[in-house]
């Protein structure tokens, strides 16, 4: 396993990160979350809407039962919209914190940002729950970059602490379409030189993009079966969050030639090179991974053996 760090949290932090959002049953989720501790993950990825509390409720009893907390790092997520405002903060880690069956998160990433309210309100709550201990270090997901700064401009005139981490898409392939309304991405010039001058850690969801750089005909299967799950509720018309959905392009295709080329180079598959495009950047990077089983797991843990150059992670993105 390969490590990161992010200041403010006293831990090693594993860079492939462990989802929590496709667990229903414990005995299942022990499985491969016992099997990600014994390759040396120790990251998990929760958030409050997932699995309407349950999957918290599943991750705790399975916490509960190991009693690792001190030896593993929680990714708490809260105040998505339509709750996305400052008191949901508040009353949502009050939530997940019991069905999770501990006192803190040592990250605490706000799951949308809303611009009715200005950023000021977000960090004073978000630095009022760090001085009570109940997270340790926060930032936000889908944020915009002038909003990320701003939030950080406040907090550094007034004294108070700033957002670490930027929780936004940064897959090897650009997002074409957002998967959900309001989803970002941080493949962008401007976002990429800023996290490189501030260091700013960074925290990929979909950082495979859904499967996009799978063989072709696995990825077009992955984009029929999200596409029939999501057709009960999607609106007559809209796409679905499938790879192809969202990430089809004429530079995305590219992308994936490239990263093909480069497999056969390294002797891996283009979706390991992938997933090491984001892990090898030129800041703390680290890539939320969503494996339902071990035999899952394992085919994105070789991306760790896989080493990068400055040159090809610029070339595979097409700079």
């Amino acid at each position: 396993m390969k490590y990161g760090q992010i200041e403010g949290v006293n831990k090693k932090i594993s860079k492939l990160v462990m989802g929590v959002d496709n667990q229903n049953d414990l005995n299942e989720a022990s499985k491969l979350w016992d099997h990600w501790i014994d390759v040396g993950g120790n990251i998990f990825d929760t958030a409050y809407t997932y699995g309407g509390g349950n999957h918290e409720k599943v991750f705790g009893e399975w916490l509960k039962q190991n009693n690792i907390r001190e030896q593993i790092v929680i990714l708490g997520k809260g105040a998505h919209t339509p709750n996305c405002n400052p008191e949901a903060i508040t009353s949502q880690l009050n939530e997940s914190l019991e069905r999770m069956n501990t006192d803190y998160v040592d990250i605490y990433i706000m799951h949308r940002d809303n611009d009715e309210y200005n950023v000021d309100e977000f960090v004073d709550v978000l630095n009022q729950e760090k001085d009570k201990g109940r997270i340790k270090v926060f930032g936000g997901s889908n944020w915009t970059l002038d909003r990320f700064k701003k939030a950080n401009e406040w907090a550094k005139n007034n004294n108070k602490y700033e957002m670490s981490i930027l929780n936004n898409n940064l897959a090897l392939a650009k997002m074409i379409n957002p998967l959900w309304s309001g989803c970002l991405s941080s493949n962008d010039d401007d976002i990429l030189s800023y996290l490189d001058h501030t260091k700013k850690s960074h925290m990929s969801w979909s950082s495979q993009a859904r499967g996009y750089f799978l063989d072709d005909e696995i990825t077009k299967k992955i984009e029929e079966k999200i596409t029939l799950d999501e057709s009960s509720w999607r609106a007559p018309g809209e796409h679905s969050s499938g790879p192809i959905s969202c990430y089809e392009s004429e530079d995305n295709r590219e992308r994936k030639k490239r990263a093909m080329k480069l497999a056969t180079k390294k002797d891996c598959s283009a979706h390991n090179i992938a997933a090491s495009w984001t892990i090898n950047q030129s800041f703390p990077s680290f890539a939320l991974i969503g494996p339902r089983t071990v035999e899952e797991l394992d085919t994105t843990l070789p991306c760790l053996d896989i080493e990068l150059t400055k040159e090809e992670i610029n070339w595979l993105n097409l700079l």
